[in-house]
């Protein structure tokens, strides 16, 4: 069974098999605290965490982005295909006799000191022909024949510095370099959401504007399927139908769901959820009062002025 040739067969458009070697460099920025805490648990040293094994893959899921940017970037339900895609290819891997776990490493590194794809001034990582709209996924292996590692090549320059990133995003970036203390999509698991972001959460689970700007970027955008657009609208959410949104993300992240619900509802000025909101204030001590203010306020005054 060829892993990489399994890759395709469940739709990720490349696979690469890597070697297991530690990332130093990684390992220094994240301990300067370079990188949100979700990279806490990422093993900088895989010889160490999987001694088991003798090769890393890491596939990749390309995707095109929404016409709409309104409801979810294309990236969310992208990245929950392909999980459940790379959950079928380690079973299978298994099955046939070749040892594999889903790798906790950080890919972009991996890639990079590999020569594959290139980092633009977002730090992103860019790899034509899908430019950034792409997830990566990362198994480690224990191959029974002799290992064939993807052969290392020079990146080739790609990003122009032409700023337009920069001048996108709500805060985030700044010459080109990335700070994730001033992005929107490391504080939407918080608790209240900042008061200094909520005016800036326009979809669900933050935004992907400066990819959507890129001029290198591929510029073939998808309408928003119907399914997605009535699974995640705001005030269906608020009303009930929030098992649809989670099997959409392919998240159990209720809370958080439901307190981005109550911004976008503001945001997108959705007068229809205001008796919802009212409800959920009325009913008590809600974890959500910082946000239901801020909904009820900006909502009840749109009405006001549409009076």
């Amino acid at each position: 069974m060829n892993p990489i040739a399994l890759c395709r067969e469940n739709g990720f458009a490349e696979a690469f098999i890597l070697p297991v070697a530690p990332y130093e460099d990684w390992t220094r920025h994240r301990n300067g605290g370079a990188f949100h805490s979700n990279a806490d648990e990422l093993k900088d040293n895989p010889a160490d965490a999987y001694p088991w094994a003798n090769a890393c893959m890491i596939a990749v899921w390309a995707y095109a982005p929404y016409d709409d940017t309104s409801v979810v970037a294309a990236y969310y339900p992208a990245s929950n295909a392909a999980y459940h895609a790379m959950t079928r290819i380690v079973r299978m891997l298994n099955e046939a006799g070749i040892q594999a776990e889903r790798a906790k490493t950080p890919f972009r590194t991996q890639l990079l000191t590999a020569g594959i794809g290139t980092k633009m001034d977002n730090q992103l990582w860019y790899y034509p022909p899908y430019g950034t709209y792409t997830h990566l996924e990362g198994v480690m292996l224990k191959l029974n024949e002799p290992v064939a590692f993807t052969p290392p090549h020079a990146n080739e320059p790609v990003c122009d510095h032409c700023g337009r990133c920069d001048k996108v995003c709500y805060g985030a970036l700044n010459g080109g370099r990335y700070d994730w203390h001033d992005c929107i999509r490391s504080y939407l698991e918080t608790v209240p959401i900042p008061a200094r972001f909520l005016p800036e959460l326009t979809c669900f689970f933050g935004c992907q504007r400066c990819q959507d700007v890129c001029p290198k970027n591929p510029k073939s955008f998808v309408p928003v399927p119907d399914g997605v657009r009535a699974a995640l609208d705001p005030v269906r959410i608020l009303n009930g139908e929030l098992p649809k949104a989670l099997q959409v993300l392919g998240t159990n992240r209720k809370k958080q769901i439901l307190r981005q619900a109550i911004v976008l509802c503001a945001n997108h000025r959705r007068t229809d959820a205001l008796p919802t909101l009212l409800r959920m204030r009325e009913a008590g001590d809600s974890p959500y009062k910082s946000e239901l203010d801020y909904a009820i306020f900006l909502l009840q005054k749109e009405k006001s002025m549409v009076k």
